[in-house]
């Protein structure tokens, strides 16, 4: 794909995610898409062939931000779906990652907020067209979320090597949990930008917290061959 016509891919994405993420997928146009982006709208149909398949690759491409976000060092450069940039990767110290048992957590999460912040529009879509019973992007959305928490579960499970979960904890549902919060502190944040990085980054870690035995607990716990010796 040339030069040019990505850069107007990019362009209808940024004008899309804006307009879809304000007011909702069947309230916008493909005149009103073309004419923000500034191009015919012909454009529209020639790159993506539908309202529809744009919409579609549009979640895709956000989808692959995210994930992509989501991993350690990352360092966000610009705000292609409608956002304001800035660097995700981690602001050093025990919010970069690096403290203690829960530091990747902690680290995705930050990372996670960061990304709700860069791209407002782009999380409106997707969380208003989540709970949409009759919205037609479901299955797409649903494997989207199902993506984000898997990552999510993997870290809990590197973490349930070191310490142990309470009794009655279901990682799955602890991932969800946190997929949950991570989206409602983080768009509360972005809705109000004066609320520190730092207390909405511990609120969410603290589900992951009550979720384990404190560390001291598990070192002190006896092995089940010595229980039984």
């Amino acid at each position: 794909m040339s030069a040019r016509r990505t850069g107007t891919r990019e362009r209808l994405f940024a004008a899309a995610m804006e307009l879809i993420g304000q007011r909702g997928t069947d309230a916008v146009t493909v005149d009103e898409i073309a004419a923000a982006a500034g191009v015919a709208k012909g454009t529209v149909y020639y790159n993506f062939g539908s309202k529809n398949e744009l919409v579609a690759q549009l979640l895709e491409y956000g989808m692959a931000l995210l994930m992509d976000a989501l991993r350690p060092g990352h360092v966000q450069a610009g705000g292609d779906l409608g956002g304001t940039g800035g660097d995700l990767g981690g602001t050093g110290g025990d919010l970069g990652g690096t403290g203690g048992d829960l530091g990747e957590v902690r680290g995705m999460v930050e990372r996670a907020l960061g990304f709700i912040e860069a791209y407002p529009a782009f999380v409106r879509l997707w969380m208003g067209e989540q709970w949409r019973a009759d919205g037609a992007w479901q299955p797409v959305l649903s494997g989207m979320r199902a993506r984000v928490v898997a990552e999510i579960r993997a870290a809990l499970e590197r973490l349930a090597a070191r310490r142990r979960p309470r009794e009655g904890q279901d990682l799955d549902m602890v991932a969800l949990a946190v997929f949950g919060a991570a989206f409602v502190v983080g768009t509360d944040r972005a809705a109000d930008g004066a609320r520190p990085l730092g207390p909405s980054i511990e609120a969410v870690v603290g589900v992951v917290a009550g979720a384990f035995e404190p560390p001291e607990q598990v070192r002190a716990a006896p092995r089940k061959s010595e229980s039984q010796s």
